[in-house]
């Protein structure tokens, strides 16, 4: 059985906690055991997911069951529980329930079940959770979603979950006997049935996939590394996550502090209808959402989106508020994703190019541009150009950062190295918020590094990156832009056509 810790948070603690759906109340499970059944019921696809839950605790203890009402990109989840019953040792447990109430900026809230007599454990809990609607609204691949006769998305998007954030003993076990011969499951950190150690909110953070899918690779697993895929996809999902695995075993490299390539999962769902979704990390895996296309063997897939994801497996997040944290975590994680790349030899000093060109203009082009990090917050999931407003404004940061360090200390440091203490001590478990980042800029660019975060980052004051932010093969150039009709002063970069891009590649 294998341990896990909390989840490394992508968002900021407060966030990993909010989509949990965790909140003050002491409770302590001793077991919690989950089967799943796909549910087709002579039909081409799955309508539904019938769940039944075992939850062991001492008696004494009371319970709370809880559902996302809106969760990002997975909407309405608690109204598609069906039949839910809760058995104990007396019979049926009546119970009561009550939403909280609604979060801005499209952040979930619950509906929370509590019994209206005592309960002895274990108890059962059973219900069937309906797949996410057609034309449902648009966002993070959370829902669950139909496709080729499997099923795909995220725990929190189908299960009703006890209330616990300590650890306890988890078992998942599948039933796919509604599916076609054959099918495989798979979860964030299993293939097939799972036993492991860890808070409750596990199960409800991992991404799960069931059905007739194809797998890479075929058999085993690739230093860790494994994709499944269900759908048509316009491009060869094995030759790319081919691509995926050796591109992830260099990050594992680059950043070092994990150790050699942990355990990693790459789900791929090719969907028929709406809602599509689009790529989104969780602890040790991803799932890519995209439209099923018809075949075409010259396509490639989106490599800048697996770069990304597979990326916040070491940028992890800061303790920050919801929405503020993005900052780090999606800015960050944008930096090194046109970075790392092309210093592999991944991609080419071209579409290196493409992409900070593609930050800056998205950042500068943009109604928030200027926004603070709490107003964008605010917004939330209303508008994905403006909640991307931090990935960008941010990559920008880490650039200007990363050059001025580099300056200051004739090349002998970079922001690798600056980043490198803060990520071991982060993964021991030593608190990084917004106060540890100050200290270390300040650290390494004097007591004006302070300021400069909180006016750029935090409250959205324009700014520009030094000249050589992305290093001798770049120089900053003028350029404008339009902004709801208006004319904007800002910047781009241009290539230097004298340096060599040998000499891009090891920036």
């Amino acid at each position: 059985m294998r341990t896990l810790k909390p989840a490394r948070v992508l968002g900021g603690a407060s966030l990993a906690l909010l989509l949990a759906g965790v909140c003050a109340q002491a409770f302590a499970a001793d077991r919690f055991s989950t089967t799943l059944k796909p549910i087709r019921a002579g039909q081409a696809e799955v309508s539904a997911i019938a769940v039944t839950a075992r939850l062991e605790a001492a008696d004494g203890q009371p319970l709370m069951l809880q559902a996302p009402i809106i969760y990002p990109g997975a909407w309405r989840v608690a109204d598609r529980i069906q039949g839910m019953s809760v058995l104990d040792a007396q019979g049926p447990v009546p119970l009561e329930a009550k939403d909280d109430a609604p979060q801005p900026g499209g952040f979930p809230y619950y509906r929370r079940w509590t019994p209206t007599r005592a309960v002895t454990y274990p108890v059962t809990i059973q219900y069937t959770a309906a797949v996410q609607p057609v034309g449902d609204r648009n966002g993070p691949p959370f829902g669950i979603r139909p496709a080729a006769g499997g099923v795909s998305g995220l725990g929190a998007g189908f299960m009703v979950m006890p209330q616990s954030s300590q650890p306890a003993d988890l078992s998942l076990t599948w039933d796919l006997s509604d599916l076609a011969p054959g099918s495989v499951a798979a979860t964030s950190y299993a293939i097939g049935d799972a036993k492991l150690k860890g808070p409750i909110s596990t199960i409800a953070q991992s991404w799960y996939l069931a059905g007739p899918a194809g797998r890479y690779p075929a058999t085993g697993e690739g230093h860790g590394f494994t994709g499944f895929w269900l759908g048509t996809s316009p491009f060869d999902p094995a030759k790319e996550l081919a691509y995926s695995a050796k591109l992830y075993a260099y990050l594992a490299k680059a950043f070092g502090y994990l150790g050699p390539e942990p355990e990693y999962r790459v789900f791929m769902r090719f969907l028929d209808t709406p809602p599509v979704g689009g790529g989104t990390a969780q602890p040790k895996s991803f799932m890519l959402s995209r439209a099923s296309a018809p075949f075409d063997p010259k396509a490639e897939g989106p490599r800048e989106t697996l770069a990304h994801e597979m990326i916040h497996q070491w940028t992890g997040g800061v303790a920050a508020p919801d929405g503020v944290s993005s900052w780090f975590s999606e800015g960050l994680t944008t930096f090194y994703t046109a970075l790392l790349p092309m210093r592999g030899g991944f991609t080419t000093v071209d579409a290196y190019t493409t992409e900070i060109n593609r930050i800056a203009s998205g950042y500068q082009g943009s109604t928030a541009a200027n926004w603070t990090a709490a107003k964008i917050a605010e917004h939330g999931f209303g508008s994905e150009d403006i909640r991307h407003v931090p990935y960008l404004r941010s990559a920008l940061y880490f650039a200007d950062i990363d050059a001025r360090v580099r300056a200051k200390t004739k090349g002998k440091r970079k922001l690798d190295d600056v980043l490198a203490p803060m990520f071991v001590s982060r993964e021991k478990g030593v608190r990084f918020d917004h106060a540890a980042w100050k200290a270390m800029v300040v650290k390494e660019l004097g007591p004006q590094a302070a300021v400069e975060f909180e006016d750029r980052i935090l409250e959205g004051k324009p700014w520009t990156p030094v000249a050589d932010a992305y290093g001798p093969c770049f120089t900053r150039v003028a350029k404008t832009y339009q902004v709801e009709g208006r004319a904007v002063a800002g910047y781009a970069w241009q290539r230097v056509a004298s340096v060599p891009d040998k000499t891009c590649q090891r920036w």
